[in-house]
């Protein structure tokens, strides 16, 4: 399951907002084109998925000290989508998700550190990931890239171990229909001016 990779919006909202000086920015609704998708697989089937209700909560940008900036987003779990419903059903299920204990996920995108570029030219930043998912708290690291100012569009990818939150059995060969432990999650982020 790709459940996460709508973190790497921290930069650029870093460099689109150091203009206007250190603040604090409430929560902001992404635009229509922004997504957050993961990917999951075992060894009969693959699944692309969508968490369709998600939300920038908080935005702090201090140009003067750019590692103190930060983006916070929740994302609905129960907004879940494979484009199989009892699969999607399956997955808010304990199960999974558990989305009746823990209905929303929260992440903290925070530290970014400018890496360079990408192929296209477009600025690259490495950021820690705060995750708190299905009761339990991990930082991971993560990049993300900044397409655009304005709008601001900022995309990224990171990967979960699902085991590593609680999600799921393991895999193994008496039990190899089980996802993959591995989900890679991306995101593409929007935020209008």
């Amino acid at each position: 399951m790709e459940v996460g990779r709508s973190l790497r919006s921290l930069s650029a909202l870093l460099a689109l907002l150091a203009a206007a000086g250190c603040a604090t920015y409430p929560a902001r609704e992404p635009a229509a084109d922004s997504q957050i998708r993961f990917f999951a697989s075992n060894l009969l089937m693959r699944a692309n998925g969508t968490f369709h209700a998600w939300k920038v909560t908080e935005t702090h940008v201090d140009p003067g000290n750019v590692a103190r900036s930060f983006v916070r987003v929740e994302v609905d779990l129960a907004s879940i989508d494979t484009g199989i419903e009892a699969r999607d059903e399956h997955l808010r299920s304990a199960d999974f998700f558990d989305v009746e204990t823990y209905p929303t996920a929260f992440v903290r995108v925070h530290s970014p550190e400018k890496v360079g570029t990408d192929e296209n030219g477009d600025d690259r930043y490495r950021a820690l990931f705060d995750i708190d998912l299905h009761g339990v708290e991990k930082t991971l690291p993560g990049e993300f890239v900044v397409r655009s100012r304005e709008p601001l569009l900022v995309e990224g990818e990171i990967a979960l171990d699902r085991l590593d939150f609680g999600i799921g059995r393991p895999s193994s060969f008496s039990n190899s229909l089980w996802l993959s432990e591995e989900v890679p999650v991306s995101f593409q982020i929007v935020l209008p001016p």
